[in-house]
């Protein structure tokens, strides 16, 4: 397969898991505001029905801050919507980014199904006729689960239509990378969220009652809650911990469960299998950067336990994760892609 192709098929997995992911991540943070028990920053109770949205988390994890404040003045709905969705100057928003995995399709018609083709195609030209005014009027709720069936679609019908091959190797190879990298970049977002409440909220304490804030409080429930639903995963998460929600079995689920298909170590998983097929079929030796890469974050998965994860900083932990996803990324194309 040419390097140009395999590239191609890399990086239309990575957008389309992408896309996907910004969209839970944005549908979520905005759910879980509207409808948190409490809502962040707030300093009495006449305050929290007075709150607006705080959306300074999602854009400083995602690492947009720096891009959105260029260009816009305030944080309201609209314009965050906007910049996350349609501005095709955000290179991350849904439509810049669907329109990527759209493009880099084109390039290589004859290596994918002609469903996918379609697929990809259909959906760019309705998010091109779209605007955040419509989705604010309508539901973004809505909005947001046509942009995740719509990745879904396209997942479903790579599955149904792909050969098991190095194309499929190369678009799995590329979404499963995308895929740990965001769920840890989602983990970081929700926890992020919960932190800084629990310092600043003493008058809030003193007047809700302090049962509201710390492990097992209102506030703590329902944030890690909002951290599963990020990833549809709330329902698995029950049916394999049923003692409640707590942080340490999140983490436990959400980055080292090798059976949870969104999960870090899955995804890191299956992007080792892809480069060992390829490498394989290819009859190339072992022991390519990417490959040591891996390997050294899956066995670091493997023998790392949630609470020590957590009494070590989680964020510091997430930041490492995607560093080293970002790593891996850089290593498969020095090795494998570089044309």
């Amino acid at each position: 397969m040419l390097c140009r192709d395999a590239d191609s098929c890399f990086w239309i997995g990575r957008y389309v898991e992408r896309v996907e992911a910004t969209a839970r991540m944005v549908d979520v943070h905005y759910h879980a505001a509207l409808e948190s028990p409490i809502p962040p920053g707030v300093n009495t109770v006449e305050d929290a029905d007075l709150e607006p949205i705080r959306w300074q988390s999602l854009l400083a994890i995602s690492g947009s801050d720096e891009d959105f404040y260029k260009r816009y003045t305030s944080e309201n709905d609209r314009d965050v919507l906007h910049f996350f969705s349609f501005d095709t100057l955000n290179p991350n928003s849904i439509l810049s980014t669907w329109k990527l995995a759209r493009d880099n399709a084109r390039s290589i018609r004859e290596q994918i199904a002609s469903e996918m083709w379609e697929s990809l195609n259909a959906t760019y030209l309705s998010l091109k006729g779209m605007d955040a005014d419509q989705v604010l009027a309508a539901s973004p709720h809505e909005f947001f689960n046509s942009v995740k069936n719509s990745s879904h679609l396209l997942q479903g019908i790579l599955n149904r239509t792909m050969l098991m091959g190095e194309a499929r190797d190369w678009l799995d190879a590329g979404r499963f990378l995308e895929r740990a990298c965001q769920t840890a970049r989602l983990l970081d977002v929700k926890y992020h969220d919960l932190l800084p409440v629990q310092a600043d909220t003493d008058t809030f304490a003193r007047t809700a009652g302090a049962s509201a804030y710390g492990v097992g409080g209102a506030i703590d429930a329902h944030g890690w809650m909002a951290v599963l639903k990020s990833v549809s995963a709330l329902e698995m998460y029950r049916k394999t911990h049923r003692d409640g929600i707590k942080p340490a079995n999140v983490v436990d689920f959400l980055v080292l469960c090798p059976s949870f298909p969104a999960s870090v170590k899955h995804g890191i998983g299956r992007v080792e299998g892809c480069l060992k097929r390829i490498r394989d079929g290819a009859g190339g030796k072992t022991g390519t950067e990417a490959e040591r890469l891996i390997g050294r974050l899956v066995a670091d998965l493997t023998y790392t336990r949630p609470d020590e994860i957590i009494e070590a900083g989680l964020h510091e932990f997430l930041e490492n994760v995607q560093e080293r996803c970002d790593s891996i990324g850089s290593a498969i194309h020095r090795s494998y892609l570089s044309y």
